[in-house]
């Protein structure tokens, strides 16, 4: 019989109950919450606390009682009415011993409340409707994903949209390396033991069901999986299983992919809004997203960024040649401190430059190693592709900023077939390298920051 001490308060687990110190409430099995009431809940804790100890009647009133004499029928009241609430009528959870009080012959495990959710980013700018529109997805369908490319914010929009929501458990996948890494990671962000859910996702979501949600204010009803792209078939899995397993849970992920599982939808992350190029009023120009966002970033990297129509224009031309990427546009912006906006954009056309700028100190950096610079997001990208796409990116570089399919091939061929070429070009759309605009005649274009680092692997 395990020892068990809820001083610090939390919750425990025993069997299919969870109970909830702080508030005095039972949950059974993924059910709502039961209040227990203050005597019947002082009366459980002291009992799990035991550990299997017999506790008399002058032990029991003590804690529940503090203070007052009462005669045993209360006592016997209330342990009727947590056995009642406990559905344990036989009395294989709070035992008697006849002469000497009661015991608890469960096995209780804590589960503290959890707070796994990180922290907003600081620099959160002009995301305001498509987090709306991220909280209603999750309101009206119970899997969503977040797809698209490197330094598109996708995590920054599902922290926002977590926050929003409230009763989220985060589960940030960089360091898994394995779906047995991924399990630990979601079981540890639900609150279970992790080296007993490590065999595969129907287990850990059999072992949820049968536990119920964790205990937490509000209750979890949403798992946020960060980061899904190197794990994607493992976390489709496991997605599936929970849909199936646990009615009370939604899921959130991202991904630079969609994860392709029964139930899935996906949202693709737009970049910024940019300014139109005729745009020259400085009201106007100050309140687009992208520059907001230029602005904020720079102005928290130390510069008195105060600027005028001109300097708004510049900062305006910078985001338009980012393509309204903000990872991009915040590396951007960290420069102009020390470079000045004028030097900033003339050193946009050493694109491979930005590429390596270290985002470690950025205000939505991740803190990863494979996000701290745009380079080691994209080598990520990259590695996670078949040998025929990562050709097909080196080579797509050298065509002009729109290319059409017929382009691709002409320049794909005689190493690619007609076929190839389409299947490359699906697979670059699906991992967020290529954007598609579709029309009379579909058109492909690779991001500014993609486009210089495949071409930077063509010359290596």
């Amino acid at each position: 019989m395990d020892r068990y001490n809820s001083s610090e308060g939390g919750a425990i687990a025993f069997g299919r109950h969870t109970f909830d110190i702080d508030r005095y409430e039972l949950r059974t099995a993924g059910g709502p919450p039961v209040p227990l009431g203050q005597r019947a809940g002082r009366l459980l804790q002291a009992l799990v606390e035991a550990g299997g100890r017999v506790l008399s009647r002058d032990d029991l009133v003590r804690r529940a009682w503090p203070g007052r004499e009462i005669d045993d029928g209360n006592l016997r009241v209330q342990i009727a009415a947590l056995r009642r609430a406990l559905a344990d009528d036989d009395r294989t959870l709070i035992g008697t011993v006849a002469g000497r009080g009661y015991l608890f012959a469960g096995r209780a495990v804590r589960r503290p409340i959890r707070a796994s959710l990180p922290g907003l980013p600081a620099a959160f700018v002009g995301r305001d409707a498509l987090v709306d529109k991220v909280v209603a997805r999750c309101a009206a369908t119970r899997f969503v994903t977040l797809a698209g490319p490197a330094g598109i914010g996708k995590t920054a929009l599902a922290l926002a949209a977590a926050h929003r929501h409230g009763g989220v458990a985060w589960a940030g996948l960089d360091a898994a390396g394995s779906e047995e890494g991924m399990l630990a990671a979601v079981a540890e962000a639900l609150g279970l033991a992790p080296r007993q859910y490590w065999r595969s996702p129907a287990t850990l979501a059999a072992q949820l069901t049968r536990d119920g949600p964790p205990p937490s204010s509000p209750p979890v009803a949403l798992l946020v999986l960060d980061n899904c792209e190197h794990l994607a078939d493992a976390c489709s899995r496991l997605a599936e299983a929970l849909l199936v397993r646990c009615p009370w849970l939604g899921v959130l992920a991202t991904s630079r992919q969609p994860l392709l599982a029964s139930g899935e939808t996906v949202l693709r992350v737009p970049a910024l809004a940019l300014p139109a190029p005729d745009d020259t009023d400085a009201a106007s120009l100050a309140a687009n997203s992208a520059v907001a966002l230029f602005a904020a970033r720079a102005t928290a990297a130390g510069a008195a960024f105060a600027p005028g129509a001109g300097g708004l224009a510049l900062a305006a031309a910078i985001c338009r040649r980012l393509d309204g990427l903000p990872l991009a546009i915040e590396l951007a912006a960290a420069q102009v401190p020390r470079l000045g906006l004028h030097r900033v954009v003339d050193g946009l056309d050493d694109m491979l430059g930005l590429l390596r700028q270290d985002a470690s100190a950025s205000a939505s950096a991740t803190g990863t190693p494979r996000h701290r610079t745009l380079r080691a997001a994209l080598d990520w990208s990259y590695v996670l592709l078949p040998a025929a796409a990562q050709g097909a990116l080196r080579r797509l570089a050298a065509l002009p900023s729109w290319f059409t399919l017929d382009d691709a091939g002409a320049l794909l061929q005689p190493e690619q077939s007609p076929y190839d070429t389409i299947d490359s070009l699906a697979v670059l759309a699906a991992h967020s390298l290529i954007v598609v605009a579709h029309g009379r005649e579909t058109r492909f274009r690779l991001l500014a920051t993609t486009r210089a680092y495949a071409l930077s692997l063509s010359n290596t």
